[in-house]
């Protein structure tokens, strides 16, 4: 029986390692994970998955339905009717009674049609001519392009918030390595000054100083951390993920070339597209408000038949049925209409001169904002040679430093002094290194994102 025991524990052991392995892969299993190594991947799965550009998908199949309506008005129309009547009040007129054999000077009072009256028939209208329904079939493709580069425009807002959220993700990744190694740092030295302060070589103000800062570098830690766990979650919700599933960003900051993205020519941004094609929509308004002048045609046909009864008997067929056919064409000549169509005239115009005015404005925005974004990623790629050069510096100076203290040749204030410098060379490198990596993208995404009418 003694022999037994170890065979048992070893099988609960293993029974225990198969159910942690079982959890671990029901429990990964649960939540999707993505992965992502480039900004390219990130702003790509955007363009797919955010949840804003979904909405605007379903919003343009919707709108996608104007077409239907437009063209309707330009095809036959056809009704089926019927009407059923019932006269309580039947006209009366006084005829002279000799027509009916009565006495001259005399009237008599007749009672002209029947209570009941049931009419059921087809019409049939077709338009001939009808100019404003043609200019509103150019004025539905026409809202129909203005609602794809809205989302163009859309699409251009959400890949540079992607392209800010997955860098500023990397640069407060970057940073928690080196606030942590900065506490590793001041872990050593609080320990140095705290054997100092037992042998009673240096005063208590000066190791507090030291577990001063040494704090301060723990707290920067914690919030590098909490930025950090803020940019992935908005980067998640940008690619449609939820805050549950897995998001890993395999690229670290400082994978990138330092080649030439600046294009001499950036394509057109869909800003500018959206404005010009506002202002062609606003003049296929004007179009139209001058079409309203023109005559209509319209060619319609009508059959009917019509039963009228002294009593509710429509059922008996032996009663008879009177058909009523007609066909003709209907022209339509606006003569006045109270001034609406000279106020929708001014109304178009007005809205014409405006769509000018925003188009230019929104030109010479976007030229301002693509030079920014240029001469800011020129401006901080000459810069981050000579920052990261300084960050190297600064991290040779800090060790030297270090040993020197060690040493008891610096005095904590010369070393705190040395620290310093290097925290600053760390935050200027990182923040170069933040305007690289964003306006590099930034102006990847503007030299080749569509400026047509297509959906995102």
């Amino acid at each position: 029986m003694a022999g037994l025991f170890p065979l048992r524990l070893h099988s609960d052991k293993f029974m225990k390692r198969f159910l942690i392995l079982l959890l671990l892969l029901t429990t990964g299993s649960a939540y999707a994970q993505t992965v992502l190594t480039s900004v390219q991947e990130a702003v790509a799965l955007a363009s797919q998955k955010a949840p804003d550009l979904t909405i605007a998908r379903q919003n343009r199949a919707v709108q996608d339905l104007q077409r239907v309506s437009s063209r309707a008005a330009l095809l036959p129309t056809a009704r089926a009717f019927t009407n059923l009547d019932y006269n309580y009040a039947l006209p009366i007129q006084l005829i002279p009674a000799e027509f009916l054999g009565g006495s001259p000077g005399e009237f008599r009072r007749i009672q002209f049609g029947v209570p009941y009256n049931l009419q059921a028939g087809l019409e049939v209208t077709a338009p001939l001519l009808n100019k404003p329904a043609r200019v509103d079939q150019s004025l539905t493709e026409q809202n129909l392009q203005l609602i794809d580069l809205q989302n163009l425009v859309l699409q251009d807002d959400i890949a540079t918030q992607t392209a800010r959220f997955y860098h500023a993700a990397l640069l407060t990744r970057a940073a928690i390595e080196l606030a942590r190694r900065n506490v590793a740092s001041t872990d050593t030295i609080v320990t140095i000054a705290r054997g100092r302060l037992d042998k009673g070589l240096i005063e208590p103000l000066e190791y507090n100083r030291l577990l001063s800062v040494q704090l301060a570098q723990l707290d920067v830690v914690a919030q590098n951390e909490l930025n950090f766990q803020r940019n992935v979650n908005q980067l998640k919700f940008l690619l449609g993920l939820s805050l549950e599933d897995s998001l890993v960003l395999a690229q670290r900051a400082t994978d990138w070339a330092a080649d030439d993205v600046s294009p001499a020519e950036l394509n057109e941004r869909p800003g500018v597209t959206l404005r010009r094609a506002q202002l062609d929509y606003y003049r296929l308004q004007l179009d139209r408000e001058r079409a309203l002048r023109l005559p209509t045609l319209a060619v319609y046909g009508r059959f009917s038949e019509q039963a009228q009864r002294r009593e509710f008997n429509f059922f008996d067929f032996n009663e008879p049925w009177f058909s009523i056919g007609v066909v003709g064409l209907q022209f339509n000549v606006p003569i006045y209409s109270g001034g609406a169509r000279k106020a929708g005239m001014t109304r178009a115009r007005l809205r014409i001169q405006q769509a000018e005015t925003e188009l230019a404005v929104e030109r010479n925005r976007m030229a301002v904002d693509n030079a920014d974004v240029r001469n800011s990623y020129n401006q901080a790629v000459r810069s981050l040679d000579l920052n990261r050069r300084q960050f190297d510096l600064s991290e040779q100076n800090t060790r030297i430093a270090l040993i020197k203290y060690r040493a008891g040749v610096y005095a904590y204030d010369q070393y705190l002094n040395v620290f310093n410098e290097a925290l600053s060379a760390q935050n200027r490198y990182l923040t170069t290194l933040s305007n690289v990596l964003v306006n590099r993208t930034i102006l990847q995404i503007r030299s080749s994102l569509p400026v047509s009418g297509r959906r995102p």
